[in-house]
């Protein structure tokens, strides 16, 4: 998932980097010579194992997945970089459809600040919940994240799940059930819900007594003016110290985002801040006021609405 040209856009591959379990499709591999180091919460041979065990990974493309470098979950990659003595060393951080299931992202983003030498980027590809199987999940607020942070939360709350299973939708596209549609054609009637809501909830009962072990989930849902708005906030706040370098668009049902360690770390005005976040607050407004799918595209629709509040072309 992802175009490695677009999450690659401003990472110098020629220095050390790490790319965030990319299981058996790695953007950057090692046998193709780059300096990368691979970070999963499994070493090599229980993932292997875990793919032949997997029907969605081709027997034929075992043989692509990287040797395991670093073992640790990746909301904790600060201290597993610091173990390996790599901390302010790293050029780039590459991750494509991992940091949505990270149930502490503030941790996340420290530690990935800690690894990256001065000038160092994370790149990473997200999903747009509005465009994939959350579709009917409310949006992730800063307080989610900030709660999960101050709890040191290191596995999805019994909370998270219920929501991840709960309001589970599936597209119904050409006769066929997909997980995600492209954003700017997709309607409403191509989503629905997908799963057994008293199934679910006699699980959350369950999980609330004995959580037991972990359980994936997507533990965020944003689509990309809202992690901007969390982001500029964090910052501002003092938790997080990156630069933003770029923050796309969606295209078809994911989005871009590149983080830059600064040389030299400059707080933002007041103003300044005050002023993008009272813009970045609109517009999610705006898009949250669309209800989802509209009768013509969800982009289109947004993007109307927008010209129409703000009078721009």
């Amino acid at each position: 998932m992802g175009s490695p040209a677009e999450l690659l856009k401003y990472v110098d591959t020629t220095k050390k980097g790490i790319e965030i379990a990319p299981y058996f499709n790695p953007t950057l591999a090692k046998r193709d010579g780059y300096d990368i180091l691979t970070l999963d919460v499994f070493d090599t041979e229980r993932l292997r194992d875990n793919a032949r065990k997997d029907v969605m990974v081709p027997n034929d493309r075992l043989h692509e997945i990287e040797e395991v470098d670093l073992v640790g979950d990746a909301s904790g990659i600060g201290d597993v970089v610091r173990e390996a003595g790599l901390e302010g060393q790293l050029g780039y951080i590459i991750s494509s459809h991992n940091f949505e299931h990270l149930p502490n992202p503030i941790l996340f983003l420290q530690g990935c600040y800690d690894a990256l030498a001065p000038g160092g980027m994370l790149s990473m590809v997200v999903p747009d919940y509005r465009a994939c199987f959350d579709h009917f999940r409310m949006p992730t607020r800063l307080s989610d994240w900030l709660g999960a942070y101050y709890d040191g939360r290191r596995q999805p709350s019994p909370e998270t799940l219920f929501d991840y299973l709960f309001n589970q939708a599936r597209a119904h596209a050409d006769g066929h059930m997909v997980d995600a549609v492209d954003i700017a054609t997709a309607r409403i009637g191509e989503v629905r819900p997908s799963t057994d809501p008293h199934d679910v909830f006699a699980k959350y009962v369950a999980d609330r007594t004995d959580p037991g072990p972990y359980r994936d989930a997507h533990c965020t849902t944003f689509f990309p003016e809202l992690f901007e708005l969390m982001y500029r906030d964090l910052r501002q706040l003092g938790l997080i110290r990156f630069d933003i370098e770029e923050i796309t668009e969606t295209s078809v049902f994911e989005f871009y985002i590149h983080l830059r360690k600064p040389e030299e770390f400059k707080p933002i005005p007041d103003a300044e801040y005050a002023a993008r976040r009272w813009e970045l607050l609109q517009v999610v407004s705006t898009s949250l006021g669309a209800a989802g799918f509209a009768e013509k595209p969800l982009m289109q629709e947004l993007k109307d609405r927008f010209r129409r509040r703000f009078g721009r072309n």
